[in-house]
């Protein structure tokens, strides 16, 4: 005879048994899983090159911080001072309100640091042709040291200029140009992929 307590112990038995039963993944299989997950992404990681990824940044840096000089020329009409320091990978943007070609005191300066192992040099071949290094102009200036760029309230840049950045192994697909028009001062930016300079949409 079923009575309340055994119907209801038959029903929680059945009930377990359905739960238990169920189709689940066991911790070894799960492990395969994530073992396998491993070994594709470390086929693939090699694939991703992280160094280009650098040098595009660090010239898309420079482009910013010249575009920014000249905008700051033409807003505040004085001239902006862009200064390259080859030692230390970096950027220098001097508001020069008095227009004298140098740092004086109460003047602003902005350091723009170019990202992680990524510095000035002279590639395998120029943008233009053959290049003495990795800064070149008609009319580049050494200002504190540093070769530099001035742009003028009018937008125009003192000098031509072609900058060469590369990343520290210094491969041949790793070279990138950052080029000034001086009339206008239009900023624009290369890289030198397998052996020829292709101008960058950004």
């Amino acid at each position: 005879m079923c009575t309340i307590g055994n119907c209801a112990s038959r029903f929680s038995c059945r009930s377990v048994r359905r739960r238990t039963g169920r189709p689940a993944f066991t911790v070894i299989e799960l492990m395969i899983v994530l073992a396998i997950i491993g070994i594709v992404a470390a086929f693939a990681f090699p694939k991703v090159n992280f160094t280009q990824f650098r040098v595009d940044a660090a010239a898309r840096t420079i482009r910013v911080s010249l575009q920014n000089a000249e905008r700051i020329a033409i807003t505040r009409q004085y001239d902006v001072v862009v200064g390259f320091d080859m030692v230390n990978s970096r950027i220098r943007i001097l508001e020069d309100n008095n227009n004298n070609g140098t740092a004086d005191a109460g003047e602003h300066i902005i350091w723009a640091q170019l990202e992680d192992s990524v510095h000035f040099a002279a590639p395998p071949t120029g943008v233009s042709g053959a290049v003495g290094g990795a800064i070149n102009g008609n009319n580049i200036r050494t200002v504190d040291g540093m070769p530099s760029v001035t742009f003028h309230r009018d937008g125009a840049a003192s000098t031509d200029l072609e900058l060469y950045i590369t990343s520290k192994r210094a491969m041949s697909n790793d070279f990138r140009c950052v080029r000034v028009t001086q009339s206008t001062g239009r900023t624009l930016w290369w890289r030198y992929i397998d052996s020829q300079w292709l101008q960058a949409s950004l």
